[in-house]
Order: C-alpha cells, then sequence, then structure tokens
C-alpha cells in the first residue's frame, strides 16, 4: 500500500495540510499511523479525502459530511435535517401516468404479460380510459429498470416486488399495531384526543414508531441481505462443485 507524508498527501490530495489536520480534529479522517515523529498516511486517507471533496463541490457542509462519514447507515435526509418533510406519507405525492410507449422507453419491449404482472404486483393501476396506466410508485418501476437492463425478466421482477411488498406490508403492521396497542394501553380503546397537547403526544408517538421502524428496517435488511447472499453463493459454490465433478466423471 502506498504511503504518504502529510505534504505529499496535500500536494496529491490538493487539501490543505491545514484542512487535513482539520478533518483529523474533527473526526472526518482517520489518524495517521506514528512512525517516530512521521505521520504516515495511505491510500485510505487519499481516497477519504477525494470523498470530502466531492461531497464539498456539490455543496454538502462539513456537518452533512461528518454524518455521512461517522454513521454510514445514516439517511440522507435525516443528514439534511430533513425528518419532517420525509416523515409525509408518501400517498401525499401526485400519482405518474405511464401509456404503452412510456412503459416500453423504460423497460424496453413490454407485452402484455409485463403488464398484468405489474398489475398483479400493485406497480401499476388501470385508468379510466383504458389507454394508460398510472402508479403511485414510480421510484419502485425505475429501480425493477435497472435489473431488466441487467437481463432480468420483466415478469419475474413483478412477483418477486409482489411477494417482498407483502413482507413488508407484514412487519409494517407488527409496528404501527404496537404503536395503537401503546396508545390503548395508556389511554384505552377508542380514546380520542380532547385538546391539541394529547393530539400532538399520539402524533409525536405514532410518528416516532414510523421514523425509527423506517430506520431499523434499513439497518435490517442490510444485515438481511449479506447473510441471504452469502448463503446463495454458498448453495451455488456446491452447485458448481457437484457440475465439476460430473463433467470429470464423464
Amino acid at each position: 500500500m502506498t504511503e504518504y507524508r502529510i505534504d505529499d498527501l496535500a500536494r496529491i490530495s490538493g487539501v490543505t495540510t491545514r484542512n487535513i489536520r482539520g478533518y483529523q480534529e474533527h473526526g472526518l479522517l482517520p489518524r495517521p499511523v506514528r512512525r517516530g515523529r512521521v505521520a504516515i498516511y495511505t491510500e485510505k486517507h487519499l481516497s477519504r479525502l477525494r470523498a470530502i471533496d466531492k461531497l464539498l463541490r456539490n455543496g454538502f457542509t462539513l456537518k452533512h459530511i461528518a454524518t455521512f462519514l461517522t454513521n454510514p447507515r445514516a439517511l440522507v435526509g435525516e443528514a439534511l435535517e430533513l425528518t419532517e418533510i420525509l416523515d409525509e406519507p408518501w400517498a401525499s405525492t401526485e400519482r405518474t401516468v405511464f401509456d404503452r410507449p412510456a412503459l416500453e422507453r423504460l423497460f424496453g419491449t413490454v407485452d402484455d404479460e409485463d403488464v398484468q404482472a405489474l398489475l398483479g404486483a400493485g406497480l401499476l393501476e388501470e385508468t379510466a380510459d383504458g389507454a394508460a396506466y398510472e402508479t403511485g410508485d414510480p421510484r419502485s418501476l425505475r429501480n425493477l429498470a435497472r435489473l431488466v437492463e441487467q437481463g432480468m425478466r420483466l415478469t419475474v421482477l413483478a412477483d418477486v416486488h409482489r411477494r417482498f411488498a407483502e413482507k413488508v406490508a407484514e412487519a409494517a403492521e407488527i409496528l404501527m399495531v404496537s404503536a395503537r396497542e401503546e396508545v390503548d394501553r395508556r389511554r384505552g380503546p377508542g380514546w380520542v384526543p380532547a385538546d391539541q397537547d394529547e393530539a400532538s403526544w399520539a402524533a409525536s408517538l405514532l410518528g416516532t414508531m414510523r421514523a425509527v421502524g423506517t430506520q431499523n428496517a434499513h439497518a435490517t435488511l442490510d444485515r438481511c441481505l449479506d447473510g441471504a447472499l452469502d448463503h446463495e453463493l454458498r448453495v451455488h459454490q456446491h452447485a458448481a462443485g457437484e457440475r465439476e465433478s460430473q463433467s470429470s466423471s464423464h
């Protein structure tokens, strides 16, 4: 691994030695290895400096960057202090209309089976005139299009999305039922706020449960995806070994 003294690091990265030391003081840059009086930096420090520089050029502040670098699982909206905006229901967003040519621009060739799969997955809904379709979740459609570009079939992806969404809906129900049960425990079933303070208390409890659920779901899904990926790699390696054994036996 390439090693640098601070002057060399400053020259290659384009960051002044003063700023390098400042980033270290604010926890944005790992401390260098000390060899006597000499501070030794590595490629990791150079990569971190370049990442900081890129974020600064894109308008992020050092406060935002500190959140990104010290808490890799932090949501961008949280770092930008947009929690209140992001907590608004997605249903409040405008619905997007796709006709068949628009779907084909997104996914390539789209046939009736593909459209029915997207309808069955809840990603599309038929409009009154039947000439187009609308969605309240265009982001998921764009995400599926990325996998279609990788050669996956749209019908398969729509079914995967449907099954995945069902599991997520179960998880969401667990969280929100627990929040409602907490309201019932404290106030009794069927309780209705009598004033603004009581309404704010209920809204705060439910909103916090929603925010915590969203963030914990991200973290849990990350861990579960790591585990599932590791398992599927082992399954694939076993199948590859069996295939090699069969080939060698012939």
